[in-house]
């Protein structure tokens, strides 16, 4: 065989191959869109599937799957938004403020998540922080019954009782405002003045349950303190001049 003839079986075998080589390359793009169809349709379901377990209260499982499906797609909001809340609920909640800030960036106009950070900041005590994500929710949805509530909460807990009580009174009974005012009360370790709404929500409504039973814990409190101390004094132990 000539050399120019070998030359050109060489050529035509190399020819041959690359053209193999492409149709597999291209064989080959199909499978990959597939894969990725494939892949958000298991997301989907695992998001699903963390939900379900968030809503039966199983928050160690919609934890570690909310947590998967993030790293894979830090990009989605409703994500961010319930792995905040589920941080918030086993109890790291500076982390979960963390993610809903997040969610809040990706989706700033969802009333909910701003309510949830809302929550979040009292839980933290950062009452004014909380009372700026509340109003906010409630500019995007003011029927939001929540964040309402949280909102004369928030109010509250910053000292101005008489705007809490009239936040209160928009969505529920007089003797029902009286009750949760009584709450914010005791929340701030004011005992007489809680007793004293608890007492007026009782005379305004005698059947308002919640007021009832908080009135008899208090109580029972305020008969444990007389009792230890009572305790303390009959011990004998006593100090003088601040010394021991």
């Amino acid at each position: 065989m000539s050399k120019d003839r070998t030359t050109s079986l060489l050529a035509a075998s190399l020819c041959a191959v690359i053209v193999l080589a492409s149709g597999c390359a291209s064989r080959g793009i199909p499978l990959t869109a597939s894969a990725k169809k494939t892949t958000a349709k298991d997301l989907e379901m695992k998001y699903s599937m963390a939900r379900a377990h968030e809503q039966e209260g199983k928050l160690a499982e919609a934890h570690q799957m909310y947590e998967s499906i993030y790293q894979t797609d830090p990009e989605r909001a409703d994500v961010c938004h319930r792995l905040g809340v589920v941080k918030v609920r086993i109890g790291e909640t500076a982390e979960g403020i963390t993610y809903l800030m997040e969610a809040d960036a990706l989706s700033p106009k969802n009333s909910k998540i701003k309510s949830d950070l809302g929550y979040a900041h009292i839980l933290q005590g950062e009452f004014d922080i909380a009372e700026e994500f509340l109003r906010e929710s409630l500019n995007l949805n003011p029927a939001d019954m929540k964040s309402v509530n949280n909102l004369a909460l928030a109010v509250g807990h910053q000292g101005r009782m008489d705007e809490s009580y009239t936040i209160y009174r928009s969505v529920m009974s007089d003797a029902e405002a009286h009750a949760n005012i009584g709450f914010v009360y005791s929340e701030q370790g004011n005992a007489e003045m809680a007793m004293r709404h608890y007492d007026i929500a009782l005379d305004k409504d005698p059947s308002l349950k919640s007021a009832a039973e908080a009135l008899v814990q208090m109580n029972e409190i305020q008969t444990q303190v007389i009792a230890s101390q009572k305790k303390a004094n009959e011990s004998g132990i006593q100090l003088t001049n601040g010394e021991m």
